[in-house]
């Protein structure tokens, strides 16, 4: 087993993991700008179990996408149909 490149995956996996921290942060941040009320008060002091739900599944979802983008291929590393046929040329 090569040391170099279990550095480097361990080094992408903290990186990716704070990156996908910091997008749910964002977009739980984003969400509850959106709402007309306090979703703190409402699912602490309320217990409104309904919100907290809510509030759970689409956080779930925002955390599928984030997934998706950060496993997903870059442009980069792909190459095109039309680029393998210049190389084979």
């Amino acid at each position: 087993m090569d040391i170099a490149a279990l550095g480097v995956g361990i080094l992408d996996t903290v990186i990716y993991s704070l990156v996908g921290v910091i997008l749910m942060a964002l977009g739980f941040f984003l969400v509850n700008l959106v709402t007309p009320f306090s979703v703190k008060k409402e699912i602490e002091e309320d217990q409104n179990i309904s919100l907290g739900i809510i509030i759970g599944a689409v956080i779930l979802g925002i955390s599928i996408i984030v997934a998706s983008v950060i496993v997903s291929p870059s442009a980069t590393k792909s190459s095109s149909p039309a680029q393998s046929q210049e190389i084979s040329r």
